[in-house]
């Protein structure tokens, strides 16, 4: 396993923080270049764990862990977390099953949409200032934040989220995880656009 240093595992994480956490910073286009010093880094009160997760994980595992807890909404990135190994795992097993799980909540979507006599574009409409269905579903836990990348990627309903819940407290927060979230999943949106219109008849092209 090749090993990050701890001040190296430091800088991923303030990058992989301003990303997720701020709107101008993104880390891919930064090339994840931050501020940070040794004295900086040496004064903090984190040393600990910092050069705990530094010793369990390797290189590329040190960015997916990071990047597996700041999408559940861990503004610290699990670094000080007790629960920050298992999300990791979790996050892990959802990649290996992505195409699976995908299909898997369209198919519980169409289920619910069917129930409330509802289209499957209705689930992205706002009524009364009022979240869309496909919003409360990911808060329910019944579609996943990648679900939502990948429908975003397929036809675009986060810009006009945007738009439409300017004013929401909870929204924004929301939006920038699946914006910033999206260039970490590899999607190939012809095999998932295919997924969605053979369960739902739609051509998200």
């Amino acid at each position: 396993m090749i090993a990050m240093s701890p001040f190296d595992v430091y800088r991923h994480y303030l990058a992989l923080r301003l990303h997720f956490t701020t709107d101008k910073y993104d880390v891919i286009k930064q090339q994840g270049r931050v501020k940070a010093t040794r004295e900086s880094f040496l004064k903090r009160r984190d040393l600990i764990s910092i050069t705990r997760v530094a010793e369990s994980y390797s290189d590329k595992d040190v960015v997916e862990f990071l990047v597996a807890n700041f999408i559940s909404g861990d503004r610290w990135g699990g670094v000080f977390n007790s629960e920050a190994k298992d999300r990791y795992l979790d996050w892990k097993k959802r990649m290996e099953s992505m195409s699976y799980n995908f299909e898997k909540e369209i198919r519980k979507i169409v289920t619910i949409a069917d129930d409330n006599s509802k289209t499957f574009p209705d689930l992205f409409s706002v009524h009364s200032n009022q979240h869309p269905a496909i919003i409360k579903m990911y808060m329910k836990g019944i579609v996943s934040i990648e679900t939502l990348v990948i429908l975003n990627k397929l036809n675009g309903f986060v810009p006009i989220l945007d738009t439409e819940l300017k004013d929401d407290l909870v929204w924004p927060d929301m939006s920038r995880i699946i914006k910033k979230y999206s260039p970490f999943l590899n999607v190939n949106k012809e095999k998932y656009n295919g997924i969605l219109t053979r369960i739902t008849g739609l051509n998200a092209s």
